[in-house]
């Protein structure tokens, strides 16, 4: 049983994604704090209308010259590292990175056992 194939579980493997994105640009931030003229960054919030919905998200190429693409770049199931950064206007703060990085930790907390209790009552549907 493909479990992708559920929504629900479709959905809570996209935010697991984006959760661990989302680490990964706290934790660059973290290890550029001190780095001269860095500015941190964050991940833009899933759309999860479009996740349930099954629609594909997309990026948007940068374009800096009038001569560059503009297509769209398809988001793909499972390329964490395609979810669009939003730059931050100032400098990196240690004390919300590590807000961020507890609320990203909670949440995938949170997820996870959510997952697990589907799981289990797939489980108890199937009498397994």
């Amino acid at each position: 049983m493909d479990l992708t194939q559920i929504p629900l579980f479709a959905a809570m493997a996209k935010h697991l994604q984006w959760l661990t994105a989302r680490q990964d640009v706290i934790a660059e931030n973290v290890a550029n704090a001190n780095t001269p003229g860095f500015k941190g960054a964050d991940l833009k919030p899933l759309d999860f209308t479009k996740v349930l919905a099954g629609e594909p998200q997309t990026l948007q190429l940068a374009t800096t010259d009038p001569q560059h693409l503009s297509t769209p770049l398809p988001i793909e199931p499972g390329a964490g590292s395609n979810f669009e950064r939003t730059p931050a206007a100032h400098p990196v703060s240690i004390e919300d990175q590590m807000m961020k990085l507890s609320e990203t930790a909670s949440d995938f907390s949170f997820i996870t056992g959510l997952y697990q209790k589907q799981i289990a009552l797939i489980k108890d549907a199937i009498g397994h």
